[in-house]
């Protein structure tokens, strides 16, 4: 690799000091390095944490660009380096001696009144239709392939790829799964039910999620997050279709820190 783009979280580099050292590290060994994402790069290398990671994927997505992620927070499961080990990430990077793990992506499509938005929303880790701030619960009904599978009561449904099982997926009850696997999760955020529980389904599936906010006549409001990062407010009968994307995330990864690692790391910290 000979021709890096360097992308920042400025609230975890507020004074640029880690990005600094890092592209002086990586010229001091003769690589190009530049900032613009438009430009034409062999590998991206994003500082920060998990959030990160996913909005350069995000931003990526079309570039087929390996994307290395630097910890500067806490710990998370997409970074393959932390900030201590920075001089060493990058000879290995240098001398190739890494690999790749693809991840899928997902995309989402809002039908208001029957009109299929011609924008599509790209997930990383997860679109999420809740009910927005302190309003009343809301019914959401998901269809896989256009058959019934539940209708939801309660705070909403979350829809996560594999990466994103280890974030809102997890902490609502669903399961956890290999990052490199091919599904979807549907997950129910705070169902009024104690025996709703979650659904995996094929990559090549497609789900669809009708949105009803008209309980006991009185209207709450919804809402579609894409991952965490992007918003839109539903309506009544607002649908969301999400399916998997075309487009994939491809993290580099060292020997010494795969998923299992980190994943043992991560539990073996909030058991303590």
């Amino acid at each position: 690799m000979k021709n890096f783009l360097v992308v920042t979280n400025r609230n975890k580099d507020h004074d640029l000091s880690v990005t600094n050292g890092l592209i002086e590290r990586l010229k001091a060994r003769g690589v190009s390095v530049g900032t613009d994402p438009l430009g034409d790069y062999d590998c991206c290398i994003a500082l920060g944490g998990d959030g990160t990671i996913i909005s350069t994927a995000r931003l990526l997505k079309n570039k087929n660009i390996p994307i290395l992620g630097i910890n500067l927070g806490h710990l998370g499961f997409m970074s393959s380096v932390e900030k201590n080990d920075i001089d060493t990430a990058i000879d290995l990077l240098i001398a190739e001696n890494y690999y790749v793990e693809e991840r899928m992506m997902i995309n989402a499509r809002i039908i208001h009144k029957g009109e299929r938005s011609e924008n599509e929303f790209c997930a990383l880790n997860d679109v999420v239709i809740s009910r927005l701030g302190f309003s009343r619960m809301i019914s959401a009904k998901a269809f896989v392939n256009d058959a019934i599978v539940n209708t939801y009561f309660g705070d909403g449904i979350i829809i996560s790829t594999p990466t994103g099982s280890t974030g809102y997926n997890l902490s609502a009850g669903g399961p956890i799964v290999t990052p490199e696997a091919e599904l979807m999760v549907i997950t129910p955020i705070c169902p009024h039910s104690l025996n709703t529980r979650s659904v995996v389904v094929a990559a090549k599936d497609r789900i669809r999620v009708v949105v009803d906010t008209m309980r006991d006549d009185f209207e709450g409001k919804a809402v579609v997050t894409i991952d965490g990062q992007e918003s839109i407010d539903l309506e009544n009968e607002d649908e969301v279709e999400v399916f998997s994307a075309s487009s994939k995330t491809k993290l580099i990864r060292f020997k010494d820190r795969g998923f299992f690692k980190v994943l043992h790391l991560k539990l073996s910290d909030q058991n303590n």
